[in-house]
C-alpha cells in the first residue's frame, strides 16, 4: 500500500481547495476543550474547581521545538473562556482562521470526547480537508477506533506522545511512524456544518446532543502500526524543559484549598505506576522515571523562570522510596524552595520521616494519601495492596512532622456494600485528615475493571462517555451488588460530606488549627462552595486573571 502522509476526509461541504487558508505546515495547535476544568463545578468538590496549562501540552510543544528548528507551536484554551452564547467555540473558530495550523491537537478524557468531536469537525471546516487532526490521550489510545470512524480525526497517537508526535509533524508518512493508528481512506462526511453547531450551543444543547450522527463513514479503512516502546530513563532524562513559553502561566490562579504559591506548575518525575489498583488506567503502563539529577535542574530552570509552587503528579512518586529522598536532598543541596504539593497523591505505606522532613525543608506543605476505604475487602476488590493499619501509622506520622493532608476515599468499589461504605465513613473520621475526598468507583473505558465490568456484562450499552464522572452517580454501568443502585450510590456520596464536615471532632480541631493559622476566611469559604454548590457555583473563569507576564523573569529556552 502506497504511503499515506495525511489522509484527505471527504469534503461534504463541497468548497474549492483556494477557499480554504494556506496552512502553515511548520505550526501545531494545542486545544483544550470547554469542560476541560468544569467536570466537578457544582459538585460537592466544587470548591476546588482549578485551571492549570496540560501538561501533556507543555512535554510536547518542547519536544516538537527541539526536534524541528523553527516549529511553531500555539494553544486555544477554550477551558478557560466564557461558554455564554458559545463564545469559547467562536474565539476558537477565529484561533483557526488567525493561525493556519497543519495539525490541531486534542488530548482526549472520557467525559469530553464528544467536544473533541466537534472541534476537529470544525477544524475542517474552517482550514480544509487537508489539516491533520490528532486525538491523543488515555480515552483515544484506548479506543482508536472510535475517534477514527466517528469523528474527523487523521490520527491517533497511541500511549506515550513526544516521539510519535514530533514524527507525525517532521512529517513522516503515517505506515512508518509506530504508535499510531489512522485513517487510510477519505471515505467519510460530515452531516453537520460548524454555523449549526455554534447555534445549537448558542441555544443551551449539549455537545453530545449536537454530535449524534455528525460525522458518517464509509467502509473504514482504520490502520494500525506496531506500538511504540515506552521510553526509558535515558530517554525520559534526554526531554527538553516543558514549554513554559507555550501559555500565559501567569493567568491561571487556583483557590487556596488547591495551591498556595502563584505560579504554579504541574510536573511528573515518572510515567506510569507499578500498582495494579484496577480503578487506575496507569495500572496499565509500564512504571519509568527521570533520575533525580535530571529532575533538580528542571527545577532549576522552574525556579529562573519565577515558579512558585510545584504540583508534583506522577501517579506513584514514591515507587522508591530511596529515589524519593534523593530528590529531596539534591533539592536541599541545590538550594531550591518551593510551595510543594503532592496534588496526585503518595503511597501511604511508603512514606518514610526522613523524607517527608526533607521535602519539607524543601517547601512541601499538602500531600494526598489515597486511604480509599476504611473495609479491608472492599479495597481488596480494586486490587488497593494497602492495610488499614498502614493508613493509621502514616497519619499520625503526617501529623508529626505538620503537613497538610487531603485524603482520598472511594465508594462503590466491586466489594462495597452498605455496611463497607459506612465503614468508609467512620474510617475517614478516624483518620481525621485536613480535607477529605470522595468519589465514586466508576469503570473508565481504559482501566481493568472495565474490562471487568464488560466481561460480566455490566457496562449498559450504547456508551455515554460524557456521564462517566467520578463525582456523580451515573446510569453507566450496573454495580455488582444490585443494592448499589446510582441513586444509592450519589445518596452516600452527599451522606459522606455530611457526616465527614459535620463531625464535631473534626469541626473542633478545624476551628483550632484555622484560628491559629489565621485561615478562617478562605477555610469559611470553601466550606460554603462544598456544602451549598447551588448557590456557591465556582466556574475556572474565576481563577483566570488578566495577563502580567513577567518577561524580565523568563529565561532563555533551555533543554536537559
Amino acid at each position: 500500500m502506497a504511503a499515506i502522509r495525511r489522509p484527505v476526509p471527504f469534503d461534504n461541504q463541497k468548497r474549492r481547495k483556494s477557499m480554504y487558508p494556506k496552512l502553515d505546515e511548520r505550526k501545531a495547535a494545542f486545544v483544550t476543550q470547554p469542560s476541560m476544568f468544569t467536570a466537578y463545578t457544582g459538585t460537592r468538590i466544587n470548591a476546588a474547581t482549578q485551571v492549570y496549562p496540560i501538561q501533556a501540552f507543555l512535554w510536547l510543544s518542547a519536544y516538537v521545538k527541539k526536534l524541528i528548528p523553527g516549529f511553531k507551536t500555539t494553544v486555544c484554551d477554550m477551558g478557560v473562556l466564557s461558554r455564554k452564547q458559545a463564545f469559547c467555540w467562536k474565539e476558537y473558530i477565529e484561533f483557526l482562521r488567525r493561525e493556519t495550523p497543519q495539525f490541531v491537537c486534542l488530548t482526549v478524557t472520557t467525559p469530553i470526547y464528544y467536544e473533541a468531536k466537534l472541534a476537529g469537525i470544525i477544524a475542517k471546516q474552517v482550514l480544509g480537508p487537508s489539516v491533520t487532526v490528532i486525538h491523543g490521550g488515555v480515552h483515544a489510545s484506548h479506543l482508536f477506533e472510535e475517534s477514527l470512524t466517528d469523528s474527523m480525526c487523521d490520527v491517533v497517537v497511541r500511549g506515550e506522545g513526544e516521539i510519535t508526535f514530533g514524527e507525525i509533524c517532521a512529517p513522516r508518512p503515517f505506515n512508518e511512524i509506530a504508535g499510531v493508528a489512522y485513517r487510510a481512506d477519505d471515505r467519510r462526511e460530515m452531516t453537520i456544518t460548524m454555523d449549526e453547531i455554534v447555534r445549537r450551543l448558542e441555544n443551551g444543547e449539549s455537545a453530545f446532543a449536537i454530535q449524534f450522527g455528525a460525522v458518517v463513514s464509509h467502509d473504514a479503512e482504520v490502520l494500525v502500526t506496531p506500538p511504540r516502546p515506552n521510553m526509558k530513563m535515558r530517554e525520559l532524562d534526554s526531554l527538553p524543559f516543558q514549554d513554559l513559553d507555550l501559555y500565559d502561566i501567569w493567568r491561571y490562579w487556583n483557590p487556596r484549598v488547591i495551591s498556595r504559591g502563584h505560579p504554579v506548575i504541574q510536573f511528573e518525575t515518572s510515567r506510569g505506576c507499578p500498582e495494579e489498583c484496577s480503578f487506575c488506567s496507569a495500572a496499565t503502563d509500564n512504571y519509568r522515571v527521570m533520575s533525580p539529577e535530571r529532575v533538580v535542574e528542571e527545577l532549576k530552570y522552574y525556579k529562573r523562570y519565577g515558579i512558585e509552587e510545584l504540583r508534583i503528579n506522577d501517579d506513584q512518586f514514591l515507587a522508591s522510596v530511596v529515589r524519593g529522598e534523593r530528590i529531596a536532598e539534591q533539592i536541599l543541596r541545590a538550594g531550591l524552595h518551593f510551595d510543594i504539593n503532592f496534588g496526585n497523591g503518595v503511597r501511604a505505606d511508603r512514606c518514610t520521616e526522613k523524607f517527608l522532613k526533607d521535602f519539607k525543608r524543601a517547601g512541601l506543605y499538602q500531600v494526598g494519601a489515597g486511604f480509599e476505604s476504611g473495609d479491608q475487602d472492599s479495597l481488596d476488590s480494586v486490587k488497593k495492596d494497602l492495610g488499614l493499619e498502614k493508613s493509621i501509622e502514616v497519619m499520625q506520622l503526617f501529623r508529626r512532622i505538620g503537613i497538610e493532608v487531603v485524603g482520598f476515599f472511594m465508594i462503590g468499589t466491586p466489594g462495597d456494600t452498605l455496611r463497607s461504605m459506612q465503614k468508609t465513613i467512620d474510617f475517614a473520621k478516624t483518620l481525621m485528615p485536613d480535607f477529605a475526598k470522595v468519589t465514586i468507583c466508576i469503570p473508565f473505558p481504559d482501566t481493568p475493571l472495565f474490562a471487568q465490568y464488560e466481561k460480566q456484562g455490566l457496562i449498559k450499552k450504547p456508551e455515554r462517555w460524557d456521564l462517566y464522572n467520578i463525582h456523580r452517580a451515573a446510569d453507566v454501568y450496573r454495580h455488582p451488588n444490585p443494592e448499589l443502585t446510582p441513586e444509592v450510590l450519589g445518596e452516600w456520596y452527599r451522606r459522606f460530606y455530611r457526616e465527614y464536615y459535620g463531625n464535631f471532632r473534626y469541626l473542633a480541631w478545624q476551628f483550632r488549627k484555622s484560628w491559629r493559622e489565621g485561615s478562617i476566611g478562605w477555610k469559611a469559604a470553601t466550606a460554603a462552595r462544598t456544602f451549598f454548590p447551588a448557590f456557591f457555583r465556582t466556574s475556572p473563569l474565576d481563577n483566570i486573571r488578566a495577563s502580567y507576564k513577567a518577561r524580565n523573569r523568563r529565561p532563555e529556552p533551555t533543554v536537559a
